[in-house]
């Protein structure tokens, strides 16, 4: 039996339809990781100050990929990138913009 892999996405030449708001961010932090939206602003940062764990990453970047059909690569996880909405969703417009 032979197994092939899927080739990885050509991310120079790919367009990311952005389909996420701040607003549908902060609706999966209430309903799936039950944080309240009044705790959360667009510039709270969601990891370093513990509102998010590592558990709730994972469930964060499920969430991010199955709305936006992007499929986000391992070294762009960092906390420049996810630590607020505000820093996730201009990831998301970056990942958009490539060319």
């Amino acid at each position: 039996m032979t197994f092939r892999l899927s080739p990885l996405p050509n991310f120079e030449t790919w367009r990311l339809p952005v389909s996420l708001d701040a607003n549908s961010l902060k609706d999966f932090l209430a309903s799936e990781l039950g944080i309240s939206e009044s705790e959360v602003d667009n510039d709270t940062l969601l990891f370093s100050t513990g509102v998010v764990d590592s558990f709730a990453l994972v469930a964060m970047m499920t969430f991010i990929e199955n709305e936006t059909g992007y499929l986000i690569p391992p070294t762009d996880i960092t906390l420049d990138n996810f630590d607020s909405i505000d820093r996730i969703l201009a990831y998301l417009r970056n990942a958009s913009a490539i060319a």
